[in-house]
């Protein structure tokens, strides 16, 4: 699945953040439900990418087994080649890095969690799994553009919606072509 968090202007941003971070690095990506893409309103997306940044930048890589640390190994060296390949590619099609997109200098197929922005639904790295750190941010200007940027992906698999209103919440989930959409949590059940 390709599957997408909406942060909508009127969402509880802090909750969202929880949200973002655990859904695309918690499990450094790897995971069939874990969110590879971020639809956030034009209005708060400045916003929310600084407070994003910010928390990456604090993000521990680690040995999975201890508790300090935030986001493991990738499984092996393939999947580490594919992350920073599929970093290439996001740079050639124009996407703009904010954060990570290296292999550190660090023992184990480690990848850096990456953010990038200014994403559009017709990139690669907005369409294709990667199943590493890296999550895209794409920029809606509302609730119906939103949607349309989540169905935009041939497998709908998993989804989040983070609104207060609750008829827009009810509307995604009636909307959103995927197995299942959560609201105001992340798309990792």
């Amino acid at each position: 699945g390709k599957n997408g968090i909406i942060v909508m202007d009127d969402a509880d941003l802090n909750l969202a953040l929880d949200g973002v971070i655990w859904g695309g690095y918690g499990t450094t990506g790897q995971r069939c439900t874990a969110a590879s893409r971020v639809i956030v309103h034009e209005k708060i997306k400045e916003k929310f990418e600084k407070m994003l940044v910010s928390r990456i930048k604090k993000l521990r890589l680690g040995n999975g087994l201890n508790p300090r640390t935030d986001v493991g190994p990738l499984i092996n060296k393939a999947a580490q080649e594919k992350s920073k390949n599929y970093t290439e590619i996001g740079l050639n099609e124009g996407a703009k890095l904010l954060v990570g997109g290296k292999i550190p200098r660090m023992n184990g197929f480690f990848f850096e969690p990456t953010l990038f922005t200014d994403c559009s639904i017709d990139m690669i790295i907005s369409q294709e799994e990667i199943f590493g750190p890296i999550v895209s941010l794409i920029p809606v200007k509302d609730f119906d553009e939103a949607i349309e940027v989540m169905n935009s992906v041939e497998y709908g698999l998993s989804s989040s919606i983070y609104t207060k209103d609750m008829r827009k919440a009810f509307l995604a989930i009636q909307r959103i072509e995927a197995g299942i959409t959560y609201i105001n949590a992340s798309t990792i059940g």
